[in-house]
This record gives structure tokens, C-alpha cells and sequence, in this order.
């Protein structure tokens, strides 16, 4: 009896494990409300990809940052009217004309400061439709008045996918 349990309980069971992972579904399972055409697997490769140009989106930006090139990073924010904010540190900057006049560019013209390192990394990422959002730290290093400075800060990001390409509409750095 041990051994006949044993002889249709192995089959049994491996059939029931190929039955459970086959394509083939049952009627009542593909109306779960669940999508099984594999969009799964793709969604997942799509939103990869979206986390990596992202990144590449706050990278680049941070890299202008060190040449202080207030022009180049233009590219990849909202820079019409109120599009784009920025809350950074005690300031509050509406708008990329506002940032870009009053605060960036009187930064980047003062000789005194000089950027050696300003980098976004360690990101988290979260892609919605045409809106993301990123938390990363900030790797920084600067020379004020000869007094070299070294900071890792943190900071938060909402992009939207405008004409196929993400913008930074949102930073928020502390």
C-alpha cells in the first residue's frame, strides 16, 4: 500500500504543479479582474527603464550644478511661469526664471564658492502615468572663502513626462 501511495502520489503531484503553472487558464480565473497576458513582465521592464532615465534626468542636472551651468540645467526643468518650484533649505524659489535669477545665478557668480562635488544618488523611484517621483541623498563638496565643506544632504523630486521626455517640475533639498 506504502508503495502504490507513493507511485501515484509523486505523478499526482508533479501534475498538479504543471497544471497550476501552465498558460492554459480556467474561464473563471481570467475573469478575476487580473491581466495574464504577460503586460506584467513588460510593465516591469518599462518602468525599469523609466526609473533609469529618471535617474539619468536628476544625475545630469546635479552634474551641471559642479560647472554652474545655469543654461544646460534649463533643459531639464518645467521652465515656463510656475511650473517648476523649489524649496531649498530656507528657501523658496516659484517658478524657473525666479530660481535661475534669484538665486542661481548670484550663487554661481560668487567667486568665493567654488562646487568640487554635487551629486544625487542612492535614488528611489516611482513612476505614475506621466508623473514620478525620486528621493535621493546629495553628495557635496565646496570651497567657501577657502574653507573647503563637505555635506550629504537629502532631497525629493516630482518629474512629468512632457513630449516623451521627464522634467523636473519639484525640488524639494535639505
Amino acid at each position: 500500500m506504502k508503495n502504490l501511495s507513493k507511485k501515484l502520489l509523486i505523478p499526482l503531484s508533479f501534475g498538479l504543479l504543471a497544471a497550476s503553472c501552465s498558460p492554459g487558464q480556467t474561464a473563471e480565473h481570467m475573469d478575476d479582474g487580473h491581466s495574464h497576458d504577460g503586460s506584467t513582465q513588460q510593465m516591469s521592464v518599462n518602468t525599469s527603464q523609466e526609473n533609469r532615465n529618471i535617474e539619468s534626468v536628476l544625475s545630469s542636472y546635479s552634474g551641471l550644478i559642479n560647472s554652474k551651468d545655469v543654461a544646460a540645467m534649463e533643459a531639464f526643468v518645467l521652465p515656463n511661469g510656475t511650473d517648476f518650484t523649489i524649496f531649498e533649505g530656507k528657501g523658496t524659489n516659484i517658478g524657473w526664471a525666479d530660481y535661475r535669477d534669484h538665486h542661481l545665478a548670484p550663487e554661481f557668480a560668487n567667486e568665493d564658492l567654488v562646487f568640487t562635488k554635487y551629486d544625487y544618488k542612492d535614488y528611489k523611484t516611482n513612476v505614475s502615468g506621466d508623473l514620478a517621483t525620486a528621493s535621493f541623498s546629495i553628495d557635496m563638496a565646496y570651497t567657501y572663502k577657502g574653507e573647503d565643506k563637505t555635506f550629504t544632504r537629502h532631497g525629493t523630486a516630482i518629474l512629468k513626462k512632457v513630449n516623451g521626455a521627464w522634467k523636473i517640475a519639484h525640488l524639494h533639498t535639505s
